[in-house]
């Protein structure tokens, strides 16, 4: 997710806050009394977006009645309004602090999300949203049933929980940084002690849902790989953004006993596509797309801006220096195949590693595209680097970062999973970053 930007009292002490939200309820007040710590982790692909709350729990009041006593605590009612309104757009909406697109982005709402709104004028919904008042474009919005939210201790896995974190002036200038951290479902609640501790845990795909647990058999004929993840998301109940210049086309490709999510992401990887499943959206990108754009911070040895650190090479078996993608065609006996090689490449070096890769592909371009994305699949984790900074909201998956004075290391990165934590010792942000793959 990205960060947002609001206005507060440039007078008042520079602070960390969070919003939570659990089955459209705000129960932010019943939490902060209790909070130990709330942990996201955002990953850039791969893996599924997920957070973590952890509750003191001394007198077991969340152990016992966590829902029932979250939402009597919160002030707000236990069921949604009798009017609310469902976000119709498939990317989502922006919230924004004024009625109009120039006001500045506060967060944002997910496909599907239901919101109560106060009051419409010139084509703008006034909502409520991270405590302060908010507007989102009516267009975007559409009435729906309004349904009892009322659930007991049995029902409560499978809730959506929405969160924020909010650095309120930060910079002593009034200005506050929001992370809308999306969308997620409650899949897990447990508790440990002594002393007593609660930690309620969602997942931005649980692993009950039925694009991951429904195994299906479909021959997918004369589709595109966007076509694909925009009709299995429609089919779950989820919004689907396709954000790379490269499309594979297929005359066609099997789904064997295999779940949708499963099946997508197959052809994913070996169409050298990134696919990230968050604030229920498919997401599929180009991670060289991504890697291209500029660096939003340099970390120097120096700078102390790091609490920690840790850097890794890794070569091992793991590291080509070519590939080859090679197919013939059954029926005719044509040979098809490309190589694709690094920058370091030398035709007579006895080092060289090639990898071998056996697909089926129409014609040479479509090897030679095959080829350079595998190549860099393989071989995109070769120096990895973790920091542990002071919490910062620009720092989220797929954003870039350049290091300086680390000798070896030194060079442009991409933060491959961020993870964000509030907790008793103030806002962290750990960032695992691989180094960016220049040159192929």
């Amino acid at each position: 997710m990205e960060a947002g930007e609001r206005m507060s009292d440039k007078n008042l002490a520079r602070r960390t806050e969070i919003q939570v939200f659990l089955g459209g309820v705000d129960v932010t007040k019943p939490l902060q009394k209790n909070l130990l710590s709330l942990t996201y982790k955002d990953n850039e692909d791969d893996e599924s977006d997920m957070i973590e709350i952890q509750l003191e729990d001394r007198d077991g009041v969340w152990l016992t009645q966590w829902l029932a006593d979250s939402t009597e605590e919160s002030g707000e009612p236990a069921s949604v309004p009798e009017t609310v309104f469902k976000v119709t757009a498939p990317s989502g909406i922006n919230v924004r602090s004024g009625p109009g697109a120039d006001y500045a982005r506060v967060g944002s709402l997910s496909y599907g999300s239901e919101v109560e709104v106060e009051s419409m004028s010139n084509g703008w919904a006034r909502i409520s949203y991270g405590g302060s008042e908010a507007y989102v474009n009516a267009s975007y919005i559409a009435e729906a049933e309004p349904e009892a939210t009322v659930m007991t201790e049995q029902e409560t896995l499978g809730l959506k929980i929405q969160a924020s974190i909010i650095r309120r002036n930060w910079n002593d200038d009034g200005s506050d940084k929001i992370l809308d951290c999306g969308e997620f479902e409650l899949d897990d609640v447990d508790t440990s002690g002594p002393p007593s501790v609660v930690t309620i845990k969602g997942v931005a795909l649980p692993f009950n849902s039925q694009i991951r647990q429904v195994r299906k058999n479909k021959a997918w004929e004369s589709y595109s790989l966007s076509g694909i993840a925009n009709e299995m998301a429609s089919l779950n109940g989820m919004a689907c953004m396709y954000e790379s210049s490269y499309d594979p086309h297929y005359e066609r490709v099997e789904q064997l006993a295999m779940s949708d999510i499963e099946f997508l992401s197959n052809l994913c990887h070996e169409a050298g596509i990134s696919l990230k499943v968050t604030n229920n959206m498919l997401v599929l990108f180009d991670q060289r797309e991504y890697e291209s754009k500029p660096e939003l911070l340099t970390i120097t040895k120096d700078d102390k801006s790091y609490k920690s650190y840790k850097m890794r090479i890794g070569r091992a078996n793991k590291q080509f220096t070519s590939c080859r993608v090679r197919y013939i065609n059954p029926e005719t006996g044509q040979l098809i195949q490309a190589y694709a090689y690094t920058p370091n490449y030398r035709k007579n070096n006895k080092s060289n590693q090639q990898l071998e890769i056996k697909a089926r592909v129409s014609s040479y371009a479509e090897a030679k595209a095959r080829a350079e994305k595998e190549l860099r699949l393989h071989n995109k984790r070769e120096r990895t680097v973790m920091f542990m900074l002071e919490g910062n909201p620009d720092l989220v998956a797929g954003v870039t970062v350049k290091l300086s004075g680390w000798g070896l290391w030194d060079g442009k990165y991409i933060i491959n999973s961020a993870t964000h934590i509030v907790g008793t010792k103030g806002y962290m942000t750990q960032i695992w970053l691989r180094r960016v793959l220049e040159g192929y």
